[in-house]
């Protein structure tokens, strides 16, 4: 068996679960209604090939099978049990599997977590009862699971089977039911297939994580969608994204959270306690995680990659029929990030014989209304960008025209489409009538249809991104945490020690000296030459500047004297009980574009670093990007150019061009020491200046906090 991250319970009790050769179903019915009665039809309709037990206290049989009354009148060893009864009966039912060594339970009742202190402690009960027996439990709250590949439904919602075959497959892994029913029935209308759909619910016991452990593997499988306003095992997720992004299955995400409301919902939803957004933004990011923000992009991207898996690096050749469609799709394309790629000489002069004179062939291409005359023209264009060999894909957005000329359009078009085996889209702008069988005709031949083109770019985009991350996942430099010695201490680190620390580490800091009488700071300033920087150190007074623990541009030694007097007196004041270690004499730096570098360990994502824009600017705009710990210079340099304000750092309005490249390197050295040293809560380094006119970025001011 191969390795994969801890589950809650057992990769085998799971596997039961997912894929069980015997299903009991306690509280079955003969009433078609009742949740019994409906998973019981559902799998008779699935022609389920393995042993099906009944339990039922009221019926002595159903569907000409017979019922026994009790779990414990069950055989020993049955895979998996479908528990149709209230909240209050199923700890007892998960007792009685545990007796009887089932391997899995679905529980479709509400009222645990979601539902107050005592759902909590009744799911807590249902935790360690089926943690000790290893018993894998798919739910509470939750609509089930289905398996198409083997035929098999745990679930009482409608479900009609739907073997994969030799169709592009999807395998859906949502804690909300409603989505995980959105999905597979978008799977449906668009004509691709679910290996699995899977509702985790509040996942008690098993989650997310552990059906995905088996899923990342699964041949039948090209891509997995995920719903979760929770995940509970950041760092498994991490470990398995890895293996999937390595077997070449993409990962699209949806995970709300990113307002306190929203966090708010989650909680009461499914008792879940949302992370940190943003960090769970930067470490999916890491390992090539298609992350998506809404219900729409979802079920897109979902098709989308499951039929076209293989990233893509460049954008698609655009035809359309429409110039102002052509002038719309650079600006869209511009504000995805998406390079529409220039067309090859062959494809320009092949577009050429073929477009009227007035007709520029380019990327997009607007083939003007002649196509209306001349419909092989649709066709011929088509074949030709879609063989460009610069272009990763095609994507086709005509006018309706009338439902009749829509699908002569689409008719002309379909075989250049099929003939390329490039990600390819088809658009219909608007909402004019169309022909009813053109969505089901394009999608059944293996082509995305969309009604605007936004849509449609949009997934072209992520596919870009995708293959972007990936590139940057295979290059990363694989740094681990290491069991370098322990920081002595706890808490914040006074700013000289976290100034040694990063000294240390390779960055510069002001040259400086900590005193603790007036003389011997007169001594230290001599040394390093005025002007200096006067700083308290004390672990009770870690924001200094707000009690005038600073003072900066001392040109003297009167001036210091008068500034330590000061400012002793000050502190004496409005702090009396502060324990003073002494004082920092400190070179003053030179000037610079002020920025910020700070890693912090997440408690459940781990360690991240983050970078932009210091001083007073990190708290008016907020512009900044957060990479993983373990982040090369690169993909830091990369990053620094996506900040909103990235033209100050290349010279704008005449100003000097920020060294980039030493930034990336004070960056990746935050990244190590929180790598080296697990106790390290925090870092803060602002402001870092970066000297407009080359040098050493250098870092100013450091708050340094151990676990």
């Amino acid at each position: 068996m191969p390795e994969h991250p801890r589950a809650k319970v057992s990769f085998e009790a799971v596997g039961r679960l997912l894929r069980p050769r015997s299903i009991a179903i306690v509280g079955v019915s003969d009433d078609p209604g009742s949740m019994g009665g409906r998973s019981y039809r559902n799998l008779d309709a699935f022609g389920f090939a393995g042993d099906v037990h009944l339990v039922s206290r009221t019926n002595k049989s159903v569907g000409g099978r017979a019922c026994v009354a009790t779990i414990d009148d069950l055989p020993d060893g049955i895979d998996a049990a479908v528990i149709a009864l209230p909240a209050q009966a199923i700890n007892a039912s998960l007792e009685a599997c545990a007796r009887r060594h089932i391997g899995g339970a679905v529980v479709f009742a509400a009222g645990f977590a979601e539902a107050g202190a005592e759902g909590i402690a009744a799911q807590e009960r249902m935790t360690a009862i089926c943690r000790e027996a290893d018993i894998a439990v798919l739910g509470p709250n939750t609509l089930g699971m289905t398996n198409f590949v083997d035929g098999n439904c745990l679930a009482f919602g409608p479900n009609v089977p739907s073997p994969p075959q030799d169709r592009p497959t999807l395998a859906v892994l949502a804690q909300s039911g409603a989505m995980m029913g959105s999905l597979r029935l978008s799977a449906t209308v668009r004509h691709y297939a679910v290996s699995y759909a899977i509702a985790t619910g509040n996942e008690a016991v098993t989650g997310v994580e552990d059906y995905m452990a088996h899923i990342v593997d699964d041949t039948h499988t090209h891509a997995i969608a995920v719903f979760a306003e929770q995940l509970r095992r950041p760092l498994d997720f991490l470990a398995l994204a890895k293996r999937a992004r390595l077997n070449g299955k993409p990962v699209i995400l949806l995970h709300p959270g990113r307002s306190d409301r929203a966090r708010a919902s989650a909680a009461s939803h499914t008792g879940a306690l949302s992370g940190d957004y943003e960090v769970m933004r930067a470490l999916v990011a890491s390992e090539a995680v298609i992350l998506v923000e809404t219900l729409e992009e979802l079920l897109d991207a979902a098709e989308f990659f499951t039929r076209f898996p293989i990233a893509q690096a460049t954008g698609p050749s655009v035809i359309t029929d429409s110039g102002a469609l052509r002038g719309l799709s650079l600006d869209f394309a511009d504000s995805l990030g998406l390079v529409l790629p220039e067309l090859g000489s062959d494809t320009i002069a092949r577009l050429k014989e073929r477009l009227p004179t007035f007709a520029e062939a380019s990327n997009p291409l607007d083939i003007t209304a002649q196509g209306l005359k001349d419909m092989p023209l649709y066709a011929d264009a088509a074949a030709a960008m879609a063989a460009d060999p610069g272009s990763s894909g095609v994507l086709v957005a005509v006018m309706p025209g009338t439902p009749e000329v829509g699908m002569i359009k689409a008719q002309a078009i379909l075989p250049a489409l099929t003939d390329s085996d490039k990600p390819k889209a088809y658009v219909v702008l608007g909402d004019a009538p169309i022909d009813p069988t053109l969505a089901t005709t394009l999608q059944a031949s293996g082509i995305p249809f969309y009604r605007s083109p936004e849509r449609a770019l949009r997934m072209f985009a992520h596919s870009a991104l995708y293959a972007r991350l990936k590139a940057r996942a295979e290059a990363s430099t694989n740094l681990s945490e290491t069991t370098e010695p322990r920081l002595a201490g706890h808490g914040a680190m006074l700013e000289y020690a976290g100034k040694a620390l990063l000294r240390a580490a390779g960055l510069a800091v002001p040259e400086g000296t900590l005193v603790t009488t007036p003389d011997a700071a007169v001594e230290s300033a001599a040394r390093i030459g005025y002007p200096v920087v006067l700083k308290v150190q004390s672990p009770d007074v870690l924001h200094k500047t707000e009690i005038g623990g600073v003072a900066v541009n001392l040109a003297d030694e009167a001036a210091l004297r008068s500034a330590w007097a000061a400012m002793a007196q000050r502190i004496a004041a409005e702090r009396p009980e502060a324990a003073i270690e002494g004082y920092l004499v400190e070179a003053m730096a030179e000037r610079g574009l002020e920025m910020v570098v700070g890693g912090r360990r997440d408690p459940q994502w781990g360690p991240v670093v983050l970078f932009g824009l210091g001083g007073v600017w990190i708290e008016a705009l907020h512009d900044v990007r957060l990479v993983p710990a373990a982040v090369t210079e690169a993909v830091v340099i990369e990053e620094l150019g996506l900040l909103k304000a990235h033209a100050l750092l290349e010279g704008a309005r005449g100003a000097a061009v920020i060294d980039k490249a030493a930034v990336a390197r004070v960056v990746t050295a935050i990244g190590r020491l929180l790598l080296a040293h697990p106790e390290i809560v925090e870092i803060d380094v602002n402001p870092l200046v970066v000297p407009t006119a080359g040098g050493v970025p250098i870092a100013l001011d450091a708050l340094v906090i151990l676990d």
